[in-house]
């Protein structure tokens, strides 16, 4: 008789459903969007916001070292304890949201800031044991039903808590109220690890195991690896532009208010949420490049959108966000799902847990660098202003240009990457538009009742 595919699916495994549920209940605040307007309320640069945003993922180069303890330690005692020192550092968030409003905003800044270094930190250790862990854990066949309902899961509750605190917001507003925030944090960090701990453990194979030194050097020669490595870090660089742009352009800009960037998140979360339904079972038809190549057309129009925003060619309308919160959202469904595959795929047995580390430290330095160099690049150009007849340039529409032209270069790399199994371009979209739609209407005529 045909299992159900939850039945295939590895005993305990809705643990870690949950534990993502918490887990994008707890960091979204401290790393997000709540933690960029609060270093705003004390008076931030875009200079500073961009050191913000970079230390989430600079700090992912702590995996370098601590990939050499993951099998040693096991799996699941390395991230648990990494994951349980991160949890603590949040308390010391709400002490700084309860400081004395004499206190100068500096000092402010460089306390969160500093407490931001340590969180991150005990982050980027724990966390290069978590995908060697699931990838060991959950079989080649099931991996894309994984990554789907963990990614839906994540934005769901990532969703809520955009929501959430929007309302918060706009209800108090205030420094306490991000102390209240900080609390809800470290309380669903708490119960993420209770979670955590109840994911199954795997032993770890003996093929991870390298009796030898780390070959760093045949890990970076491995081609198939190397190539995506090239593109994710190509298109990170992008990424990290819009980041800080975003902010940046629609606070000062557009005089959007705290609220107001709390709202941005829900309609890419719950375009994310619907764009995902469904696309495992496409996935393993059509390979993990037709997904990357759709995304990134999508992601190259989401960055011009925002260039014509900037320019005044588009109006900053209701209308307009959401639609450019819509198109990441589908965007980052497509990509989340093709590109996690991707790398778990690619990365061979032998050495797994270097692998990942590599592949994770790699986009992550230049994550972590170039918000930055985008800070420092909009702060330079401050009072820049050039009219083209109806083109406005400004610091936010060069930049946005600069982060397109980016994304394209991207798309050079993309078409090096190599996939095998991979259907082409006019095989997938035949897949996703015409073969998809008429199964499921098939099933449903099937299911009326005539």
């Amino acid at each position: 008789m045909h299992n159900s595919e939850p039945e295939r699916m590895p005993r305990g495994i809705g643990n870690a459903y949950l534990f993502q549920i918490f887990n994008s209940l707890s960091f979204p605040i401290i790393v997000g969007m709540p933690m960029l307007l609060f270093l705003k309320r004390f008076g931030a640069s875009a200079t500073v916001l961009g050191v913000m945003v970079a230390l989430a993922p600079l700090s992912n180069i702590l995996q370098i070292p601590a990939a050499g303890y993951v099998e040693r330690v096991g799996y699941r005692r390395f991230v648990l304890r990494g994951w349980a020192t991160r949890s603590v550092f949040i308390l010391f968030f709400i002490v700084i949201a309860c400081l004395p409003a004499g206190l100068d905003h500096t000092t402010k800044i460089v306390l969160t800031l500093s407490l931001l270094v340590f969180y991150n930190a005990s982050r980027g250790i724990s966390v290069c044991g978590f995908l060697p862990w699931l990838t060991q854990l959950i079989p080649d066949e099931h991996r894309g039903t994984y990554i789907s309902r963990d990614q839906m899961f994540s934005n769901i509750s990532i969703l809520l808590c955009s929501l959430s605190a929007s309302c918060f917001l706009q209800w108090w507003d205030g420094l306490g109220a991000f102390g209240v925030l900080f609390f809800i944090s470290f309380v669903t960090a708490m119960l993420s690890l209770v979670y955590l701990k109840k994911i199954p453990d795997v032993p770890v194979p003996p093929a991870a195991r390298s009796p030898a030194g780390v070959p760093w050097g045949a890990i970076l020669r491995y081609r198939p690896f190397r190539v995506f490595l090239a593109f994710n870090c190509a298109l990170f660089v992008a990424w990290s532009g819009s980041t800080v742009l975003q902010v940046s352009m629609l606070r000062d800009l557009f005089a959007y208010t705290d609220s107001d960037f709390m709202r941005l998140g829900v309609v890419s979360s719950l375009l994310f949420i619907v764009s995902m339904y469904g696309l495992p079972k496409i996935i393993n038809r059509v390979g993990n490049k037709p997904f990357l190549a759709v995304s990134l057309t999508v992601q190259i129009a989401h960055m011009a959108g925002w260039a014509l925003i900037g320019a005044g060619l588009i109006p900053c309308a209701w209308w307009s966000v959401a639609l450019q919160q819509g198109s990441w959202g589908v965007a980052a469904a497509f990509f989340g799902l093709a590109n996690t595959r991707m790398v778990m795929s690619i990365a061979p047995a032998l050495g797994r847990s270097h692998f990942f580390a590599v592949f994770s430290v790699g986009q992550n330095l230049v994550t972590g660098l170039c918000p930055v160099l985008w800070g420092l690049l909009v702060d330079g150009l401050r009072g820049f202003n050039v009219h083209w007849g109806a083109w406005h340039w400004n610091p936010y529409c060069l930049g946005y240009v600069l982060v397109t032209l980016v994304m394209c270069a991207s798309a050079g790399l993309l078409t090096r990457v190599r996939e095998d199994r991979a259907m082409t371009t006019e095989e997938f979209f035949r897949e996703l538009l015409v073969n998809s739609p008429a199964r499921a209407i098939s099933r449903l005529i099937r299911r009326l009742p005539l």
